[in-house]
């Protein structure tokens, strides 16, 4: 009984890796795309810090202590894990700087068949750059990098005040998010 354990534990180690494998694939198949001719969107990438990441996310929300370390730690988590972590950025290339940003988490469902649900996470377009379609063409991005990666649907929780602009986008208010916030007693790891 153990050694099958142990076969199938490996086989399914195996899989992961070959499935990490793929989505390093998939990811170097998007080409950056120009928006307009001012923007590029693409896949986030590890010299993008110095450019405005996290004051760009800061926009959105607490970033709390967010450094050049912490973000390469991170964001080597997230390469690690390809299969699972799609962040997209815009960049302006007059200025070289971050715009717009957004993430798509693929979660692995036991239910539906064992089928993956996309959460789009980090949605924020730079306050000087907004009512330009940026947050269209990256939710449109995020959501055909779900399609690429079998997920069934795609979900994502927004304050009341965004919610008529992700309808437009072809999202639907569905049920209701609830929280329960965690203490912590000092640090946190990310």
């Amino acid at each position: 009984q153990g050694d099958l354990w142990s076969a199938r534990l490996l086989c399914d180690r195996l899989g992961a890796l070959r499935e990490a494998s793929r989505a390093h694939a998939n990811m170097a198949e998007m080409i950056p795309v120009s928006i307009g001719g001012e923007y590029e969107l693409r896949y986030l990438r590890l010299d993008d810090f110095p450019k405005g990441y996290a004051p760009l996310l800061a926009q959105l929300t607490d970033v709390g202590g967010l450094n050049e370390d912490s973000f390469a730690e991170v964001f080597t988590m997230r390469q690690q894990q390809a299969s699972v972590y799609r962040t997209l950025v815009i960049e302006h290339l007059e200025s070289q700087r971050m715009v717009a940003t957004g993430t798509l988490v693929i979660e692995a469902k036991f239910v539906h068949g064992g089928s993956r649900v996309g959460h789009v996470e980090d949605i924020v377009v730079d306050d000087e750059h907004r009512k330009k379609g940026l947050a269209r063409e990256l939710l449109s991005a995020l959501a055909e990098e779900a399609r690429k990666t079998g997920c069934y649907k795609v979900i994502l929780d927004c304050n009341e005040k965004n919610v008529a602009f992700y309808e437009k986008c072809g999202y639907r208010a569905c049920e209701r998010q609830m929280r329960l916030d965690i203490p912590h007693d000092g640090p946190t790891s990310p």
